[in-house]
C-alpha cells in the first residue's frame, strides 16, 4: 500500500483511477448557484449572479443561529413570486440536504418573508446557511421569534414549490 499523500484517504472505486480524477474535476463547468421556482407545472431558474445584479433590499434582524444583529441584502420573497401565485394557501421550500418544510401564504405576504443571499455584505456560501436563506425580521416582528417560524426559516434553499 502506497503512503497517503496530504493526509486523504481514497475512496476504494476511485483508488484505480486516482490520477484522473483531479483532470475529471477539472472538465466540469462551474455550476451557478440557483433557486427553481416551480409553479403550474413550470420550473423557473432563478440564477444568483442575476438576482444579485438586481435591486436587492437590506433586512435587519438577529437569528437563532447568530451572534448579534445580522445584516441580510436579498428581497422579500413577496416580491419574487408571480402575483397570481400569492393566493396560493402555501409554498414548499426544499433545501440542499432535501429538508422540506410547508410555509403559509400568509407568512410571505403578512410576515416579511426575505430571501437573502448576502449576509453582512458577502454573497453566502452554502457552508455558511447559503446561497439563498428564509429569514423573517425577528427584529422588528418579536412575536414570530417562536419554534414554528424558526423551523420555516430555510437555509440552502435550492426550490419553491408554489401551490
Amino acid at each position: 500500500m502506497r503512503p497517503e499523500r496530504s493526509g486523504r484517504r481514497l475512496l476504494p472505486w476511485a483508488r484505480r483511477s486516482a490520477l484522473s480524477l483531479p483532470l475529471l474535476w477539472l472538465a466540469r463547468p462551474a455550476q451557478a448557484a440557483m433557486l427553481d421556482l416551480r409553479w403550474r407545472g413550470e420550473v423557473t431558474p432563478l440564477e444568483l449572479a442575476a438576482l444579485d445584479a438586481g435591486l436587492r433590499q437590506t433586512l435587519t434582524t438577529h437569528t437563532p443561529w447568530t451572534h448579534g444583529p445580522q445584516q441580510f441584502e436579498g428581497n422579500p420573497l413577496r416580491q419574487l413570486l408571480p402575483p397570481a401565485a400569492l393566493i396560493s394557501p402555501r409554498l414548499q421550500v426544499i433545501a440542499l440536504d432535501d429538508y422540506r418544510v410547508d410555509i403559509p401564504m400568509a407568512d410571505v405576504t403578512e410576515h416579511g418573508l426575505f430571501l437573502a443571499w448576502r449576509r453582512n455584505a458577502a454573497l453566502m456560501p452554502v457552508r455558511d446557511r447559503g446561497p439563498f436563506w428564509l429569514v423573517y425580521p425577528w427584529t422588528d416582528r418579536p412575536a414570530l421569534d417562536r419554534p414554528d417560524f424558526h423551523r420555516r426559516s430555510v437555509w440552502q434553499v435550492r426550490a419553491i414549490q408554489l401551490g
